[in-house]
C-alpha cells in the first residue's frame, strides 16, 4: 500500500520527466505546475516511515540548487539508510 507522499513523489517525478521531454516552454508548462502541485503535497504532509522520508529526499536532491548543502547531504543520508529503494 502506497502512502500519500509515495504517490505524490511518483507524480512529481513523472511530471518532471515528462516536462523535459517537451520541445517548448510552454507546452511543458502543465507537467510543470503539476510537478509543483505534488511537491507541495510531499512538503505538507508528515513522514509515517522510511519509505516517506526516502521520497522525500529523492524531491531534495532533484530541487537542490548546492549539492554540498546541508539539505542535500541529510537527504543522501536518508536515501543510504534506506538502501536507495523506493516502496
Amino acid at each position: 500500500m502506497t502512502s500519500p507522499i509515495q504517490t505524490a513523489t511518483i507524480v512529481a517525478l513523472s511530471s518532471d520527466r515528462c516536462c523535459w521531454k517537451e520541445p517548448t516552454f510552454d507546452a511543458g508548462l502543465p507537467h510543470s505546475r503539476r510537478y509543483m502541485r505534488a511537491w507541495r503535497k510531499v512538503s505538507k504532509t508528515k513522514a509515517r516511515d522510511i519509505q516517506d522520508l526516502s521520497c522525500k529526499a529523492r524531491l531534495v536532491l532533484l530541487n537542490t540548487e548546492d549539492p554540498n548543502s546541508m539539505e542535500a547531504s541529510l537527504a543522501r543520508d536518508v536515501l543510504a539508510m534506506s538502501g536507495g529503494r523506493h516502496g
